[in-house]
């Protein structure tokens, strides 16, 4: 399949309009819906939104475009066709299983996302400020997603991460995932303000992990960016 035309300089400008979008759903949105869940319409744009940035300016070739609508597709309907598939089984494995299905779609799609702007923030070509913003960008990906994946451990081991005095996290879901993408930044910061605290062996590897990444991320970024400077340099001269 011939991959989709996209001119450099829309891509570039997409990476600033994705970083706006996702700073807006993580240090706004997202905050305000735990303080009021009927205002969860403002975090459904934001994601819609993203969502139509990432496949339509992102994607070049048409399989990943079909393949990000597919994600989002299924993270859109897929709680409504959980319930009517899933109706023949009790309440509870099938709430569960319907929560599996859009934390799967949720983390591929990010993942790909995530693997889509790294593809144009290190790729080769001139240094841009677009390009900068969308490192930072892909920074704030890499939360997102270990976010998601906390989030599904947490739904399968509860006691996986409690709070610094013990005791359990929030029960409603859209707290629980704004709490969590909270321990997640603050992880991959190595802020570690400890209200927050992973007790299970797995969670606990994988919050090392995003630390570790949280440090190597910068290097590598300003290594590869001096890079491209002067092999731009070079190519001009």
């Amino acid at each position: 399949m011939p991959p989709a035309q996209v001119q450099p300089h829309k891509i570039d400008r997409s990476l600033t309009t994705l970083l706006a979008v996702q700073v807006v759903t993580l240090f706004v949105a997202m905050p305000l819906v735990t303080e009021d869940p009927s205002l969860h319409i403002l975090l459904d744009l934001c994601h819609l939104a993203y969502a139509l940035v990432c496949v339509a300016a992102l994607a070049r070739h048409r399989v990943v475009q079909a393949v990000l609508i597919a994600a989002l597709l299924l993270l859109i309907v897929g709680p409504e066709i959980g319930r009517r598939v899933l109706i023949s089984l009790d309440t509870t494995t099938s709430a569960a299983l319907r929560h599996d299905l859009i934390q799967v779609a949720a983390f591929a799609f990010n993942m790909g996302v995530t693997l889509l702007v790294a593809r144009h923030v290190f790729g080769p070509g001139r240094v841009t400020g677009h390009r900068v913003r969308g490192a930072v960008l892909l920074y704030l990906n890499i939360a997102a997603v270990f976010g998601i994946v906390f989030t599904a451990i947490l739904s399968h081991w509860p006691d996986a991460l409690v709070t610094g005095s013990g005791a359990p996290l929030a029960p409603d879901a859209g707290g629980r995932t704004a709490l969590l993408t909270y321990f997640s930044l603050s992880t991959l910061t190595t802020t570690g303000y400890g209200d927050v605290v992973p007790v299970l062996p797995l969670a606990r590897s994988l919050a090392n992990l995003e630390a570790v990444m949280g440090q190597l991320f910068p290097a590598t970024l300003l290594a590869r960016i001096v890079a491209l400077h002067l092999e731009h340099s070079r190519e001009e001269d």
